[in-house]
C-alpha cells in the first residue's frame, strides 16, 4: 500500500517516495523459494539423489574396466569415447542418460502434476500470486536442480575414476578432450526438466508424461520418423527429432561407426543437435504454459 503523510493543510497526501507496488524480483524470489522448499521437503528427491550418488561412485570405480586392450608395447588406456560414455551414464546405449531417467521424473514432472493430484495448486498460486511466475519457478528450479545434481554426479564419477585408475596403475585419460561432450551433456540435462514440465502441463497426467518420456526416446521417436519419412518432402524430418538431436549433442566420437550412428539416430553435428533439442524443449515449455494458465485447480 502507498504510505500517506499529513500535509500542511491537514489532509493526508500519498508519500510518493514509497513505491506503490512490490518489485517484480521480490515476487519471483518468493516463487523460487516456495518451489525449492517444496521440492526439498519431498522424500523422493533425496532418495533419487542418493541413488544417483551411488551410481556415480560405481561409474568411477568401474572406469578402469573401460580400458582398451594394449597393442604391441603399448599400455592399456581409457579412450575418450569410453570416458565420455561412462561419465554420461551410457547416454547413447540407453538412448538417454541413466541420470536423466532418475532426475527428470522427480524434478521435471513432479512439481506440476503433484500440485493438481494433491490439490495444492491453489495454495501455490495464492502464495506466489501469479500463475506465470509459479510455472516459471517450477521449470527454473527443476532445471537448476537437475543441472547441479548432474554436475556433482559428474565430478564425483571423475574424481573416483581418476583415483581408481591411479590405484590400478593405468594412465590417466585425456580429461580435457571430453570437456566439450560433457558440457553439452550438462546443457541437455538442464533442458530435459523444461521439456518434461511443459509436457506434464500439456497432458495433465504424471503417468502419461512418464510413459511418453520413457517410450518416445526408446521406440516411438524412430517409428514416428520412419512414418513421416514416407511423406513427400519430409525425408529429413527424422534427423531433427528432439531426442535424436540430444544424443547427437552428447556424442563424444568425432566419426562414429555405423552401429553408434544407428543408436544416435541422426547425422547432425553436436552443436546443431544441441540447438535443436534446446529449441524443442523451449517450444514445448511455452505450449505447456498456454495450457497451464487455462487449467482450473481442483
Amino acid at each position: 500500500m502507498t504510505a500517506v503523510r499529513p500535509s500542511e493543510t491537514g489532509h493526508a497526501t500519498p508519500d510518493r517516495a514509497v513505491p506503490a507496488l512490490p518489485l517484480a524480483g521480490t515476487a519471483l524470489k518468493r516463487a523460487l523459494c516456495f518451489e525449492w522448499m517444496r521440492l526439498k521437503g519431498l522424500r523422493s528427491t533425496w532418495v533419487v539423489l542418493a541413488v544417483l550418488a551411488v551410481l556415480s561412485l560405481l561409474n568411477g570405480i568401474l572406469l578402469p574396466m573401460e580400458a582398451s586392450e594394449p597393442t604391441g608395447e603399448g599400455q592399456a588406456t581409457v579412450e575418450v569415447a569410453h570416458l565420455v560414455d561412462t561419465l554420461q551414464f551410457n547416454a547413447i546405449a540407453l538412448q538417454l542418460p541413466l541420470s536423466a531417467w532418475l532426475l527428470v521424473f522427480v524434478l521435471g514432472t513432479g512439481p506440476i502434476t503433484t500440485e493438481f493430484s494433491c490439490r495444492t495448486a491453489r495454495t501455490a498460486w495464492l502464495t506466489v500470486g501469479n500463475r506465470g511466475l509459479s510455472y516459471a519457478a517450477k521449470l527454473t528450479v527443476g532445471a537448476a536442480g537437475t543441472l547441479m545434481s548432474s554436475a556433482l554426479a559428474l565430478a564425483l564419477s571423475a574424481a573416483v575414476g581418476s583415483a581408481a585408475l591411479a590405484v590400478t596403475g593405468l594412465p590417466q585419460p585425456h580429461w580435457s578432450a571430453g570437456c566439450g561432450p560433457l558440457l553439452r551433456y550438462l546443457i541437455v540435462m538442464a533442458f530435459l526438466p523444461v521439456l518434461a514440465g511443459g509436457l506434464a502441463a500439456l497432458v495433465r497426467s504424471r503417468l502419461l508424461t512418464v510413459l511418453t518420456l520413457t517410450l518416445w526416446p526408446l521406440l516411438l521417436e524412430r517409428v514416428f520418423g520412419l512414418a513421416v519419412q514416407r511423406i513427400s518432402g519430409m525425408g529429413e524430418i527424422q534427423a531433427w527429432l528432439p531426442f535424436a538431436a540430444a544424443r547427437a549433442a552428447m556424442n563424444g566420437v568425432e566419426d562414429p561407426d555405423g552401429f553408434t550412428r544407428a543408436l544416435i539416430g541422426t547425422d547432425l553435428t553436436p552443436m546443431a543437435g544441441l540447438g535443436t533439442f534446446c529449441t524443442c524443449a523451449t517450444v514445448i515449455a511455452c505450449c505447456g504454459w498456454l495450457a497451464y494458465r487455462r487449467r482450473e485447480a481442483p
